[in-house]
């Protein structure tokens, strides 16, 4: 009987956190197909006309469009130039356990809980020329990641053995070598699990766009909803609408690599 409350206990728990998640979404998702007068009310009933053009208003809006492509630069930036960076400085800090790298692994880590300070952000990017740029957000981005990345990428290397670098050495690769074509093939989970969380990350930041950049040039899908919202204070189709858009991708995104986010950051271990 313990055993069976016990799963009954779980169940309902997990059917209501589940029902925490994906009420708000339904709702979202239903909305987005209704009118502006059946969307103002907030109920999960189905359309009585669905409405697809909602979509078609949403996404020939100029704004919407521009934010898309600059979702899509600055995330793929952030995501790719983060992973490399990260991973390469996760296999040098693993391998080699020096006080330099020991030194420079505790400077990262203290990273995890500084606080992100705009007012030196602003200004470093105002001399280095890259405010209101997508370089700018971008590094930015980068910057803010760098410790957790840094962080599950030296657990995973972590778990490799080194028997494996060796070998490599003897076959007469250098490092970069040994690193692109030996080591990062096994840190597939690691870099999956990177890859989602940064995409995640990235597609949905919104703080340091609206801090970082005063130009609408540069503005993100999450800003579009911002501004969107301002737009459209009462139309909450059009702006359920805009919301499924800007989800879209991320859904996407984790579909595709949920398989490997959980090895990846437990560093599942690696069979030699």
């Amino acid at each position: 009987m313990t055993r069976i409350g016990s799963r009954i206990t779980t169940s309902t728990v997990a059917l209501v956190v589940g029902a925490v998640f994906v009420v708000p979404m339904v709702l979202v998702l239903l909305n987005s197909f209704k009118s502006s007068s059946e969307a103002s009310g907030f109920t999960l009933t189905l359309p009585t006309e669905w409405r697809f053009d909602n979509y078609v208003t949403v996404i020939t809006d100029p704004s919407v469009a521009l934010g898309l492509v600059n979702s899509v630069i600055i995330t793929v930036g952030v995501t790719v130039g983060t992973i490399i960076v990260c991973a390469l400085a996760g296999f040098l800090i693993a391998r080699r356990t020096t006080r330099v790298t020991s030194s420079i692994y505790l400077y990262l880590l203290a990273g995890l809980i500084a606080p992100f300070s705009f007012i030196p952000a602003i200004r470093i990017l105002q001399w280095m020329g890259l405010y209101n740029t997508h370089a700018g957000l971008i590094l930015s981005d980068i910057a803010t990641q760098i410790p957790f990345m840094v962080l599950i990428f030296v657990s995973f290397v972590r778990q490799i053995p080194r028997d494996i670098d060796e070998a490599a050495i003897l076959d007469g690769a250098g490092p970069l070598r040994m690193f692109f074509q030996v080591v990062l093939p096994l840190m597939k989970p690691v870099t999956f699990t990177a890859l989602v969380l940064l995409f995640t990350y990235a597609w949905n930041e919104f703080q340091n766009v609206l801090f970082l950049t005063s130009s609408s040039k540069t503005w993100t899908m999450p800003m579009t909803v911002y501004n969107f919202q301002g737009l459209h204070t009462y139309d909450y189709a059009l702006v359920s609408a805009n919301l499924v858009i800007t989800i879209i991708p991320v859904l996407v995104v984790y579909l595709f690599a949920q398989r490997y986010i959980l090895s990846g950051i437990v560093a599942g271990a690696v069979k030699g």
